[in-house]
């Protein structure tokens, strides 16, 4: 990141400290847009795979997150299908056993009810609270990332529009009207 800032300030510098020379010919100008040219290009070069790989490592973050989710989820359904499962085999034990003790089996059919409601209840609650922390985590990756992405698009546009050469005059002129203010300052 150092490296991108000092790539970027040194063809700055070096504009702004030869703006207070005077008139340049035609040609320094095409050397200076070359040069700027060439910088953006080697900064480009440079900055696209950490960027690429930045985007990468957040994707696979959060495709890592959701894929636990649903690794949870799949464990909380396959509980619930056990508990189930335990809930008719109360049902068979309850059936076979009526004729020798009915009130017994009834005993065993609400234990195990009970049971399975519970089981169900706290995996559904722990599913729906695991899904709603991943899917707040996720909205608020997604808002970072899109802030991000803003502030590439917004440098992208600026860059685009200062390779035109009367917006790079505007803005010679202006920072030479500052520098010029700020020596009368001095002086």
């Amino acid at each position: 990141m150092r490296f991108v800032l000092v790539l970027v300030l040194i063809p700055v510098l070096a504009i702004g400290a030869e703006a207070g020379g005077g008139h340049h010919s035609p040609l320094e100008l095409v050397w200076k847009g070359l040069n700027v040219v060439l910088f953006l290009a080697v900064a480009y070069w440079f900055g696209r795979r950490p960027v690429a790989e930045a985007f990468n490592n957040f994707w696979r973050s959060l495709t890592d997150r959701i894929d636990s989710s649903e690794q949870d989820l799949q464990k909380a359904k396959e509980e619930l299908r056990r508990a189930k499962e335990e809930l008719e085999k109360a049902k068979v034990r309850a059936d076979e056993s009526v004729a020798l003790a009915r009130e017994s089996a009834q005993m065993e059919i609400e234990k195990a009810k009970k049971h399975a409601e519970e089981v169900a209840s706290r995996i559904k609650e722990k599913a729906e609270e695991t899904i709603n922390i991943e899917t707040k985590k996720a909205k608020e990756e997604l808002a970072l990332f899109g802030m991000r992405k803003a502030e590439e698009i917004a440098k992208d546009i600026l860059s685009e529009r200062f390779k035109d050469p009367e917006v790079q005059r505007r803005y010679i002129e202006v920072q030479l009207r500052r520098l010029e203010g700020r020596q009368d300052d001095q002086g």
